[in-house]
């Protein structure tokens, strides 16, 4: 029996997000008309392209080193009618803050070469078109590092959210480096406000769940 999704739309309740959604498919649509084979990652790739339900603010990406793209890629983004409040570069990275009606996103590059997999990418209005995206162990791979530096409880929901679709052999180290380097969340209250809907594991409730999946 095929499952049965709530479309995107519905699962979110606040306008905030409704309207960062948005310009989100904004910014995605222009990122794959400059570079077509950039990848997706991060939290807005989990819950567009695994149908997760915890919301995500930033767009992020592995894309080429290209100068003239990425002005031909901003460019477009004005013409839409974005602005461009914050654009930094270094070597290896890009971070920018863009604004559209008043509504903020941020979109963050890394300039590295990574190959993807094509996976199927949910727009606010609930249109699917192709994306390359992380498998799931390499965004389990992320997200684990991702805490470890820095204890944020939505990295933690999303390993906690992704093992349903990851192997258990190739993450058995590496959650076992999770789990032997631990320490609570800086911010576990802030997960309520970014749960799109159902039930809000605790973080407890979130290493039982790794610790299980270990055994």
């Amino acid at each position: 029996m095929m499952e049965k999704r709530i479309p995107l739309h519905r699962r979110l309740r606040r306008g905030r997000h409704k309207r960062v959604a948005r310009l989100q498919d904004m910014i995605v649509e222009a990122l794959y008309q400059v570079f077509p084979r950039s990848v997706l990652h991060g939290g807005t790739a989990i819950w567009r392209c695994y149908f997760g339900n915890r919301f995500s603010e930033d767009v992020d990406v592995y894309i080429d080193k290209d100068t003239k793209k990425i002005d031909r890629f901003f460019e477009g983004l004005k013409r839409a009618g974005f602005k461009v409040l914050k654009k930094r570069m270094t070597s290896n990275s890009l971070f920018s803050v863009l604004s559209f009606e008043s509504t903020e996103v941020r979109f963050e590059a890394l300039f590295k070469n990574v190959r993807g997999i094509v996976k199927e990418y949910e727009t606010y209005e609930g249109i699917l078109f192709n994306v390359f995206t992380l498998n799931p162990d390499e965004i389990v791979r992320e997200k684990i590092s991702a805490y470890l530096k820095r204890r944020k409880i939505r990295d933690l929901y999303d390993i906690f959210f992704m093992l349903r679709y990851s192997e258990k052999e190739g993450l058995q180290l590496d959650l076992q480096k999770l789990l032997h380097g631990f320490k609570d969340p800086v911010d576990e209250e802030e997960l309520r406000a970014l749960i799109m809907f159902g039930a809000i594991p605790t973080k407890d409730d979130m290493l039982e769940y790794i610790r299980r999946f270990v055994k």
